[in-house]
């Protein structure tokens, strides 16, 4: 399969990956290999641990998360024996936690969690891996040369490198569709400021757009992720550079939280939003037809277009820009390029076989079986060389389950043939309407004069002590909780009163000596770390 270059604007210009050295591949075919008995660890090979999600998702006739046919497949072709650890996904910081302080954590730990990653490194539970690359890695090594941002977030404030990574395409997290057929209906247009918005979604919760002549809509959602889609609409993060500082603002709360207490008090959004923690009414409310604006997770919207569809074959849905605030214009979340998924534990018994198993996993034939299954088992190549998937039900129940075995591999180098699981040739015409969707988000989304209003990805912060971890996490648990306090309790409590007391509790907890520690760093480091600007141009061609 064609490998694809870097655009020119990323740093390095990076290549794609070279091939596998014959060392760490083996020589000859799969025939020619010696192959363990049932998938079991070949004697003759180093041992090693690896954690991965236990996500209670396998299919019961594929084995277990530690045991089925790609950890098989892995154990056969690689250089090195694997014993998967599983940890429950959900609760795969206690988990660790538990491991770490029985000594019995994995040699390699995957976590998607940066903040939980950088806490390992503060205490002291992570292995500096400088020496390790230069000294017994090829594949992960030449990556860190072609991919230098790899490098740059993986270092920690001592100099050293501790994460290794994934590099990838850009993806687009959140997302806001809206009701085209209610906006032609009541003729409207999509909104493009927030003031807009506030106007439609206030038509859709009160001029019966669906025509049945019930007060039974609501304009939209407030729930689990979409308060903080409000929230960047007007910039309402942390910190963010303003005047060549980074800041830790205030100023932005009280507008995007009197935006949301105006839709609570008006009837807008549903009542009982706070306690939808995990979004799931406000998903029957869209996959129903009772939801005109909607934000959420592209991928939760995907999943409940084909509901909202065959409940009402003439609804339609147009993603839309986030509107337009006083503080400008700004997008959802995203995933970048590069995420920092891994860290080797310490205290493995052999990190030298460690790093034999990332060369293997980020080798090119490697990511390709474990993006696209056995040739002539669960694809084909066609003429142009694309890959045609022979059985997608069958891929489904022996492939779904493999994304966090590629956690830290090289997927640009793959072509996908699908968007949100709708294979890109299918003639569904639901799947149709809904890839012409996706395809419109990705240029609203992914466009860097509109970006997420963070300094830098969430992932990418600066790693902090215990001390300022918890200043931190406390601030953000603190703003959200009054805030939503301020917006349910009418007159009794204001967005103004609101505001005061988190100002107040950050700063008796310690808030000005984090802000002077950023404002600090973003001064030592304005011209070398990798800032959001920068993670919309890591695009591929």
């Amino acid at each position: 399969m064609s490998k694809q270059n870097w655009s020119k604007t990323m740093m390095g210009g990076f290549a794609a990956v070279t091939a596998l050295s014959m060392v760490l591949a083996g020589c000859g075919s799969d025939s020619e290999k010696p192959q363990a008995a049932d998938g079991e660890k070949s004697e003759a090979k180093e041992e090693i641990s690896v954690s991965i999600y236990d996500r209670g998702q396998i299919p019961k006739e594929e084995g277990t998360y530690s045991d089925n046919r790609w950890t098989k497949w892995i154990n056969e072709n690689g250089p090195v024996g694997v014993d998967f650890v599983p940890i429950p996904r959900n609760e795969s910081q206690q988990k660790y936690s538990m491991l770490f302080a029985s000594g019995d954590a994995p040699d390699l730990v995957l976590e998607y969690d940066t903040d939980f990653l950088n806490s390992l490194w503060t205490q002291k539970q992570l292995l500096p891996l400088d020496d390790l690359v230069e000294k017994s890695s090829t594949e992960y090594k030449a990556l860190l040369e072609k991919v230098p941002a790899l490098r740059t977030l993986g270092t920690k404030p001592d100099g050293k490198l501790y994460n290794i990574g994934m590099v990838t395409k850009p993806e687009v997290l959140g997302a806001m569709v809206i009701r085209q057929d209610w906006l032609d209906k009541l003729g409207l247009e999509v909104p493009q400021t927030t003031e807009e918005l506030y106007a439609v979604a206030d038509a859709f919760a009160n001029q019966d757009p669906d025509g049945n002549g019930v007060k039974d809509t609501f304009g939209m959602n407030l729930s689990q992720f979409a308060s903080f889609y409000v929230d960047a609409m007007f910039q309402n993060e942390m910190f963010i550079i303003e005047d060549g500082q980074l800041v830790r603002q205030f100023d932005r709360i009280k507008p995007a939280y009197e935006f949301k207490k105006k839709l609570f008090e008006n009837g807008i959004v549903d009542k009982d939003f706070l306690s939808d923690k995990n979004g799931q009414k406000a998903e029957q409310d869209f996959a129903s037809g009772k939801l005109g604006i909607y934000l959420a997770y592209r991928s939760v919207i995907s999943k409940n277009f084909d509901t909202l569809k065959n409940t009402d074959p003439n609804a339609k849905i147009t993603p839309m820009a986030f509107p337009e605030s006083e503080f400008g214009r700004f997008g959802p979340d995203f995933n970048p390029s590069i995420q920092m998924t891994g860290a080797v534990n310490a205290n493995a018994k052999n990190p030298e076989a460690v790093m034999k198993y990332i060369d293997f996993m980020v080798t090119p034939s490697t990511v390709e079986t474990l993006s696209n299954g056995i040739e002539g088992e669960h694809y084909t190549k066609e003429s142009d060389g694309k890959i045609k998937p022979i059985d997608e039900k069958k891929n489904e129940t022996e492939m779904g389950y493999l994304n966090d075995y590629r956690m830290f591999m090289p997927k640009y180098i793959v072509e996908s043939n699908n968007v949100d699981g709708r294979q890109l040739d299918s003639t569904d015409p639901i799947d149709k309407e809904w890839l012409a969707i996706a395809a419109e988000m990705d240029t609203l989304y992914l466009d860097p004069a509109h970006p997420h209003p963070g300094f830098t990805h969430a992932k990418f912060r600066p790693s902090l002590d215990k001390a300022m971890t918890t200043t931190f996490n406390d601030g953000w648990n603190n703003m959200n909780d009054t805030m939503a306090k301020a917006v349910v309790s009418g007159s009794g409590y204001s967005v103004d009163q609101g505001v005061e007391d988190v100002k107040k509790s950050w700063y008796a907890s310690g808030g000005q000596a984090l802000e002077d520690w950023y404002k600090q760093w973003y001064q030592d480091n304005k011209d070398s770390w990798i800032f959001m600007e920068q993670l919309y141009t890591m695009k591929f061609e």
